[in-house]
């Protein structure tokens, strides 16, 4: 009777052994994770080099990207794509195009700067090549009306192009950001620090099972469906960190005097330079797919609508301003929308245009370009 206990007692016994050591191991593993940071720090490494390596703090702008950067290797993680990079001795990319031969100026945010996006096969990379003429791109990612203001004062009135393009996001409807709080932000992210971590974001199992893989599992499984051109769209209740335009009601918020007046001191300064001013609305990823987000999550759509409604006013506050002025206002929304169907035209989970999203805004600005001058706009400067 002793006997017949002893082996299934023997056995539970080494289970339990095993088990144990196993549990002993992890612990040990996600001491040694905790203690030294080794399991973030690929993340602190792209932070560093984004921060540090890419931008660099400039006392009218903000910051800028840092200046004679060669093909300069930034790992896009989220859409496991490599963005080189190249500028010239002002931080800019324009290398080897002189700024003061080019009549084709383009100013903006990550959209002007061609996000993700090789230089010659942006939207202004397109036209360089179709107009056989440089074209100069002072567009910066996350730069607003603030910064806007300071290139046209300090760089469009400078040199004086024949022609500007004005190139507006729906975030440029918020207020416009003091250049300290553009400081005070670089110098937060520059610096992040590992401690400023909570224990468990530097443990194993939260790095490779909780964030790489349940939590991309449930997202995918639970706001991810596949739109008609092969896009992958997300259901915006979940996914809120994709909204990247404006949450305001634009009419009643007090950003809009301070947007209003930005865009009425750029158009003013133009216009003191003789020079052509020409403003590009450009749509959301949420805007030009509305349709196909209606389809996919019926729920969730009049959240859409009332969110991206806020886009649709602002933009036409603005044109409005701009057309009483005189200066042509192009809101490309309606455009995008009827290509949507045809083409992916936005990064999958990004929210800026793919290439072909650039090759559409790159046909529709050289037609709106040619329709224009036909009519009068280019001919004082010949």
């Amino acid at each position: 009777m002793t006997q017949s206990n002893t082996k299934p007692m023997s056995w539970i016994g080494n289970l339990l052994l095993i088990l144990g050591g196993i549990v002993t191991a992890i612990l040990i593993l996600e001491t040694f994770a905790i203690t030294t940071g080794f399991t973030i720090n690929d993340y602190f490494e792209i932070t560093h080099k984004y921060f540090y390596e890419f931008l660099q703090p400039n006392d009218k702008l903000g910051y800028i990207p840092q200046p004679n950067l060669s093909n300069f290797n930034y790992y896009w993680s989220y859409e496991a794509k490599d963005a080189v990079i190249n500028t010239d001795n002002n931080g800019f990319r324009n290398l080897g195009r002189d700024y003061a031969d080019s009549n084709l100026y383009f100013v903006g945010d990550s959209f002007t700067w061609g996000w993700g996006i090789d230089r010659e096969k942006t939207f202004y990379g397109i036209l360089e090549s179709e107009l056989n003429h440089p074209t100069i791109t002072l567009g910066i990612p996350g730069y607003g009306f603030e910064q806007y203001q300071v290139l046209f004062k300090e760089w469009v009135s400078k040199y004086k192009p024949k022609t500007v393009i004005l190139c507006l996001y729906a975030n440029d409807l918020e207020a416009v950001k003091p250049l300290e709080e553009m400081k005070k932000t670089y110098q937060i992210l520059g610096a992040a620090e590992y401690e400023t971590l909570d224990w468990y974001q530097k443990s194993l199992i939260y790095k490779f099972i909780i964030k790489k893989g349940l939590l991309n599992l449930l997202k995918m499984l639970f706001t991810a469906k596949e739109a008609r051109n092969g896009l992958i769209l997300h259901n915006q209740r979940y996914m809120t960190y994709q909204l990247v335009g404006t949450s305001r009601d634009y009419l009643g918020s007090a950003d809009r005097i301070q947007v209003e007046n930005a865009l009425s001191q750029i158009i003013d300064i133009t216009q003191e330079n003789q020079i052509d001013l020409l403003i590009f609305c450009i749509p959301t990823k949420e805007s030009t797919y509305i349709e196909e987000y209606a389809q996919l999550f019926p729920r969730r759509i009049d959240y859409m609508r009332n969110y991206l409604r806020n886009e649709e006013v602002g933009y036409q506050q603005l044109c409005q301003l701009a057309q009483e002025k005189k200066v042509p206002c192009v809101d490309l929304t309606k455009a995008f929308r009827e290509k949507s169907g045809e083409a992916k035209l936005y990064f999958n989970l990004d929210s800026h245009w793919n290439v072909a999203g650039h090759q559409l805004a790159a046909k529709l600005i050289s037609e709106t370009l040619v329709r224009l001058r036909k009519t009068g706009l280019g001919e004082r400067n010949g």
